[in-house]
């Protein structure tokens, strides 16, 4: 039977301060079978059975993929606290953080009677946690490259209809992810891909999504064929693409003049029906309306810029971290008990400026604080060993806090959601005429790129009985 590396399980994208093995340690990790696609469990449903019925009951996808903002995977930034602060601010889906296969299975699901906190927890540690109030927006994110592992972890995770959707990381370039065959290396393997994409359909309910995140590969041929093949599955209800390849860093500008060549693909397998979603130097709100008009996506993806400041979804602007974000970050971080080694590591990433925006040459927000001020502000932050003292340095009652009731906690994400199921969110509007703009702008960029090949191509002659050819 084939091997891959074993994806090193203590070190997968945790909720919890554990983070990333070092690739030390992962490129020793003992060889583990991969197990074909055949060998999922005898009571799996058969995948035609699974399309057949989700066909005949009329299935539409009830994940809300095809306009918005989204909150992108990121390994520990993703995690509860940062997720709520994120649909507070506008962000219409958020993605958890990569958890690895083996992972989430053999975990245990314990629920707090009192906060409502939903825990999947494995040897003392919780590997992933969310809350009832995001259920039908948080996407989980697997790591697997292993078919039969992939249907047991998503069996698990959707048992109880904690999550909106399940996604597949195809394009995490972390050693602690590709040394295991997952993450960016599936691009190479796309069978193995394709494999594991059918088991976590088969393994989902029909109204959890399935959809996968993948990156550029360095040609567009290459791009196209994997895209075309990942389509024609015909499982999947999004698909994400980060407009970066494998090799590059995130200080590299992405390649978003790139993504047209999955938008013809896109448009070419499915009508343009399937939702396709944008990752890449969008910074806020602002920036990435300015790339759904430039691309034609209906969707885009933040990573950076949330983990910045999470505020960064609304189209006001950013709130200020300091007097805003930090101290509603310490309330959800608190009452929910999450692990102060992550917590601290989320908001050490803030953006302490007075701009409190990681965007390029932003504005300086009205009655910022001074840098003197906030550098004294981070100070406090580094010297910062349980949540009591953070939330000292931004004035906020932690006994207070976990005295609370949890709709007390939670209002401010329950106002925002309600607000966008009653379409009040004028956001909304706004991001459906940018993706109808670009929409235009996108088709008549596919058509003369196509015009552009057509005409550099080399022509070929082919001999006449009466004239040559002439090709202008």
């Amino acid at each position: 039977m084939p091997t891959r590396p074993a994806p090193a399980e203590a070190g997968s994208s945790t909720d919890g301060a554990g983070g990333a093995p070092s690739s030390k340690r992962a490129r020793v990790a003992p060889a583990v079978p991969v197990a074909p696609y055949s060998l999922l469990p005898a009571d799996a449903p058969a995948l035609d059975d699974v399309l057949a019925a989700a066909h005949a009951a009329g299935r539409k996808c009830p994940v809300p993929f095809r306009t918005g903002l989204f909150l992108a995977p990121m390994v520990r930034s993703g995690s509860l606290p940062t997720r709520l602060l994120s649909l507070q601010y506008g962000a219409s889906l958020v993605w958890g953080p990569e958890i690895v296969d083996r992972a989430i299975m053999g975990c245990t699901r314990v629920v707090n009677e009192d906060t409502g906190l939903v825990s999947f927890v494995k040897d003392e540690k919780e590997i992933f946690t969310t809350h009832p109030v995001e259920r039908k927006q948080v996407i989980f994110q697997l790591g697997s490259a292993n078919a039969a592992w992939a249907y047991e972890a998503i069996k698990f995770v959707t048992a109880h209809d904690d999550v909106a959707g399940v996604d597949l990381n195809c394009g995490c370039p972390k050693p602690f992810s590709t040394i295991g065959g997952m993450g960016a290396h599936l691009l190479t393997t796309p069978d193995i891909l394709c494999d594991v994409l059918r088991a976590m359909r088969r393994a989902a309910p029909p109204h959890v999504s399935v959809s996968c995140k993948i990156r550029l590969l360095p040609s567009r041929e290459e791009t196209q064929a994997l895209v075309r093949q990942i389509l024609r599955l015909g499982i999947i209800d999004n698909l994400t693409v980060h407009c970066r390849t494998k090799e590059m860093r995130p200080r590299e500008p992405a390649l978003l003049d790139r993504l047209r060549e999955v938008v013809e693909i896109v448009r070419e397998e499915t009508g343009g029906k399937l939702p396709l979603c944008c990752n890449g130097d969008a910074w806020d709100w602002n920036e990435a309306k300015r790339i759904m008009e430039m691309t034609g996506v209906t969707s885009v993806m933040i990573a950076r810029g949330a983990e910045a400041n999470p505020s960064c979804f609304a189209p006001r602007g950013v709130s200020s971290i300091a007097d805003e974000v930090a101290p509603q970050y310490v309330r959800y971080a608190a009452y929910f008990n999450n692990n102060f080694g992550n917590s601290k590591f989320c908001m050490m990433q803030f953006t302490l400026k007075p701009s409190s925006n990681f965007a390029p040459h932003a504005p300086v927000l009205p009655n910022a604080r001074s840098k003197k001020q906030l550098s004294e502000v981070r100070q406090g932050m580094e010297r910062a060993k349980t949540i009591e003292e953070m939330a000292q340095v931004f004035g906020v009652d932690v006994e207070a806090v976990r005295a609370a009731k949890a709709e007390e906690i939670l209002a401010p994400v329950r106002k925002a959601l309600e607000a966008r199921e009653e379409g009040e969110l004028k956001q909304d509007q706004e991001l459906k005429k940018a993706t109808e703009r670009g929409a235009e702008i996108s088709q008549e960029t596919v058509a003369a790129a196509k015009q552009e090949e057509h005409s550099a191509a080399p022509s070929v002659q082919e001999p006449a009985p009466e004239r040559p050819i002439v090709v202008a």
